[in-house]
């Protein structure tokens, strides 16, 4: 008799089942009804977020090649970029004055 309480006959236990089930379909529906409702909320939300000003992109981009190149870097650049043109035209002046040289070699 004992056994016979604690168990529940098989259309009890299916019927349990059963409700367990279709409260678990009505708590998804309920939640999916307020989908539309949350998605409308995000929407507004963003509408009336601000999208970032001119003058903050050009901040941030500033930033970015200050990051890159800093203004000593941009100095050491042009210095470097000065000797090496230096050394280009003294290369020239030497070529110029041993192709001379040459010249009058030929022609003596």
């Amino acid at each position: 008799m004992i056994a016979s309480i604690r168990r529940k006959p098989a259309s009890h236990q299916e019927l349990d089942l059963f409700e367990e089930h279709q409260r678990k379909i009505e708590e998804q529906i309920a939640a999916l009804q307020d989908l539309p409702k949350q998605l409308e909320e995000e929407e507004r939300e963003r509408a009336r977020t601000l999208p970032p000003s001119d003058d903050i992109l050009r901040r941030a981009k500033e930033r970015e090649f200050e990051e890159r190149a800093g203004r000593n870097q941009v100095r050491n650049e042009r210095r470097s970029q000065g000797r090496s043109l230096l050394l280009l035209l003294l290369l020239l002046a030497a070529t110029a004055a041993t192709v001379g040289w040459v010249v009058s070699l030929v022609n003596r």
